[in-house]
């Protein structure tokens, strides 16, 4: 395969059969990275070739500007495999979110905790990392940096902690505390 800046001018200023030949060359390595990806997300066979002409299209997409973004600072292919797993991550949250909003909305409407009290005790009945984690956010106010030294994790996971909370506490709320939220 030729270097990547060659790869990219080439792309970039061929037409069909030009982008005929970037296809068949690097396919592969899209594919590779978006199934790693899937598998993260449990996404499906048509979730993954979703994902991978979405990859393609963002590379050409507003002129080539992901394409143009190559510097050659890496070798080609290690850069394709980074932006197909951030296209990939992007496009599995987002269906993984519109399912379970979809799910959300086909169990019904949840009635809102009463009064703070009752918000409490549901949080009270939360993991002590949870808990911690969306007192400090919502209630304290604290960034993301933050609630990471508070709790001992990488900043990078602070997000995945929030969000696992939330539907925890959703799932106490939706069930009126009926057992405990587990982890």
């Amino acid at each position: 395969m030729p270097e990547g800046t060659e790869v990219a001018r080439r792309l970039l200023d061929g037409g069909r059969e030009a982008w005929d030949r970037f296809e068949r060359e690097y396919r592969l390595v899209v594919l590779k990275a978006v199934h790693a990806t899937a598998r993260k997300f449990g996404a499906g066979a048509a979730d993954v070739e979703d994902a991978a002409s979405q990859v393609f299209l963002e590379l050409l997409q507003d002129d080539g500007r992901v394409l143009r973004s190559f510097r050659g600072t890496s070798a080609f292919t290690t850069w394709l495999t980074v932006i197909a797993y951030r296209v990939a991550a992007r496009e599995f949250s987002r269906r993984l979110r519109a399912r379970q909003l979809e799910s959300a909305r086909a169990a019904g409407p949840v009635a809102p905790p009463r009064d703070d009290a009752e918000v409490l005790e549901f949080l009270e009945r939360l993991p002590e990392q949870d808990r911690r984690a969306l007192v400090l956010f919502h209630i304290e106010g604290a960034s993301y940096r933050e609630i990471s030294a508070s709790l001992g994790l990488p900043p990078n996971q602070v997000g995945m902690v929030l969000l696992r909370a939330r539907e925890k506490l959703g799932r106490l709320i939706a069930g009126r505390g009926a057992g405990e939220a587990g982890s």
